[in-house]
């Protein structure tokens, strides 16, 4: 599994895909893609990722013929603020711990499950965000779950 966080540009996806895929040495293709984001960011991944009209995610699974990876709307995960509520951005102190606290629980959930493996990716998102996931991961983490810090060192 391939989990991200993004921002307001969600191109991290398909960028760390191909990079995965394509572009790295040794050539790893998720069977899923979870990202983590703000509301803002869901409707634009949703927008450019998954539309009929953009969906660069399909555009880019059919233009190297990559093997099924699922990724829909369920895989898009908004961050949620103390109060049970989307957040918009992090912009204070509340927010970055409520971000921190969404983003470890999800890192927990998705590693409780011995089958999967996490390739986790730091590229996207504001750093605050990225440096959670990454330190998330680093708490639950195992064997076989891996840390991009960023799309250049996949791609060498």
């Amino acid at each position: 599994m391939l989990l991200v966080v993004s921002g307001l540009s969600p191109q991290i996806v398909t960028e760390t895909i191909y990079a995965l895929a394509l572009a790295g040495e040794s050539r790893f293709v998720p069977t899923e893609v979870h990202i983590i984001t703000t509301k803002e960011g869901a409707q634009k991944a949703e927008l450019s990722l998954l539309s009929t009209d953009l969906g660069w995610f399909h555009k880019l699974c059919d233009d190297y013929q990559l093997p099924a990876i699922a990724f829909n709307r369920d895989h898009i995960h908004v961050m949620q603020d103390a109060n049970g509520q989307d957040m918009s951005d992090i912009r204070s102190i509340e927010d970055n711990s409520a971000a921190a606290d969404y983003i470890t629980a999800q890192v927990r959930a998705f590693s409780s499950d011995d089958k999967c493996a996490l390739h986790v990716s730091i590229a996207g998102g504001r750093k605050t965000m990225g440096f959670y996931l990454g330190y998330a991961l680093s708490l639950y983490g195992r064997p076989q779950d891996r840390l991009s810090p960023g799309l250049r060192q996949l791609m060498t």
